[in-house]
């Protein structure tokens, strides 16, 4: 028969498991925050560089002429 003070070891050693699986799952998180965290930084910039690339592309064609904007190909078909 197991004694109580064998039962408490064993189960002292499942935490003692438990716990290093947390941590181990802790750092799995934390690396995929930081690297969703780049990737964010990163797209954030690719993101902002297209939207100021279109508004100054807008803005250039708003000065144009009504006929370059109704016909904006004109200089390639005449």
């Amino acid at each position: 028969m197991t004694s109580v003070v064998d039962m408490a070891e064993a189960h002292l050693i499942n935490v003692q498991r438990e716990v290093q699986q947390l941590v181990k799952r802790k750092e799995d998180v934390q690396a995929e925050i930081d690297r969703l965290t780049q990737y964010l930084g990163e797209a954030t910039g690719v993101v902002e560089t297209a939207k100021s690339e279109a508004q100054a592309a807008l803005a250039g064609s708003a000065t144009s002429t009504s006929s370059e904007k109704e016909f904006p190909f004109q200089s390639v078909t005449g």
